[in-house]
């Protein structure tokens, strides 16, 4: 089963595309609409390969689906406190593009994948199985999402991304600690 998870409406339009013409299954998830626009040109659209949306060198921010807009929105406030963060726009959780983790993992010292989704079976753990396999050493990982337990919270989609860490703030601070606990790291070893 191909899963396929747009970042916005851009994407959402080129992924139905693409899924059409998809020889098997796919599972297309939406956001329930009014997503902002994040291309300002129509990227190029390939089933199993990212979107580079911001070029970095600090940190790499792996996204699915329209949580990508807080995303880069949390790229360009680090990148106002000297964090530069490259943005990947992981629209095909199933197949993950490879290639994409592998250069990420090999250009930055930390990798955090963010998504609205269980952070046990989705985009995350696609990339830390292809971060386990390359063979790649001293890179830092992190998984924003949604902890695998029951959720007694009921909110709106802003209150609840708040609440998983998935709002810009969330993002933001996520990353800086991320970062301290790679530098902590560097220094210990």
């Amino acid at each position: 089963m191909t899963v396929i998870v747009p970042g916005d409406p851009i994407e959402a339009m080129l992924a139905v595309k693409a899924a059409v013409e998809h020889q098997g299954p796919c599972y297309l998830r939406l956001g329930k609409g009014k997503e902002p626009i994040i291309h300002q040109q129509t990227p190029e659209f390939q089933i199993g390969k990212a979107i580079k949306v911001m070029d970095g060198k600090d940190v790499t921010l792996i996204s699915t689906g329209d949580v990508l807009s807080n995303v880069v929105k949390a790229a360009e406030q680090l990148a106002d406190n000297g964090i530069k963060a490259q943005v990947f726009s992981m629209h095909t959780v199933k197949p993950i593009d490879t290639s994409a983790v592998l250069s990420a993992g090999q250009e930055t010292a930390v990798i955090i994948t963010i998504e609205e989704h269980n952070i046990i079976g989705g985009l995350g753990s696609a990339v830390a199985e292809v971060l386990a396999e390359s063979g790649i050493s001293g890179v830092v990982f992190k998984r924003l999402g949604i902890n695998d337990s029951f959720s007694t919270k009921v909110g709106s989609q802003e209150y609840l991304r708040k609440d998983y860490l998935l709002s810009v703030e969330g993002i933001v601070n996520t990353v800086k600690s991320t970062i301290r606990r790679k530098t902590c790291y560097n220094v210990v070893k």
